[in-house]
């Protein structure tokens, strides 16, 4: 598996066990959809009892719709208190994916980012996972405090228990956070 994993409280290691979350599924959060959600068109959704996913365009009506998106989601499962970090993640993550994974040139409508929300564990954990054509690592910089941009990763980081990134070879990359209760060690 090749993932970097982050946890959101950078100064207690032990707080969190990312590696444990890895094995999840058999899959880390970003590599969920490498087959199965591959064939959806912008406008599409796919749907099962742990899981929802949905193709959108790279527009800036992207951002809003994917928040709309993931709140219906939380909510469908009876998990409203991680829908507003996780709408806030979804922002973060979709906004991005349509600012730096437009290739130059090409019309952003028809470039697609998919979003998918999944339960976790045992029904007390969400993961929102965004997928975009980009290759490009994720990068997490230190804003400027007049900066008006720059500060998503540090969001997601801060409204998220963890999250990471998995490169998805040909395809492009998964960019995925958790909200929710942590895993309980037995």
């Amino acid at each position: 598996m090749n993932a970097e994993l982050v946890p959101s409280e950078l100064d207690s290691e032990a707080a969190c066990h990312p590696t444990r979350l890895a094995e999840v599924a058999d899959d880390s959060p970003g590599g969920w959809w490498a087959n199965a959600l591959e064939r959806l068109r912008v406008g599409e959704s796919a749907r099962t009892p742990e899981s929802v996913a949905r193709a959108f365009p790279c527009t800036a009506d992207s951002v809003r719709a994917a928040r709309d998106f993931v709140t219906e989601s939380v909510a469908d499962w009876g998990l409203p208190g991680v829908a507003d970090d996780l709408r806030l993640i979804a922002s973060e993550l979709v906004g991005n994916a349509c600012r730096h994974a437009v290739p130059p040139g090409a019309d952003p409508a028809s470039v697609r980012v998919l979003v998918q929300v999944r339960l976790l564990l045992d029904r007390s954990a969400v993961a929102c996972a965004v997928a975009d054509s980009s290759p490009g690592a994720p990068t997490k910089v230190d804003a400027h405090h007049f900066a008006e941009s720059g500060r998503g990763l540090g969001l997601v980081s801060a409204f998220s228990r963890e999250w990471g990134w998995n490169p998805v070879p040909g395809h492009g990359k998964v960019v995925w956070a958790v909200c929710g209760a942590r895993e309980t060690r037995r």
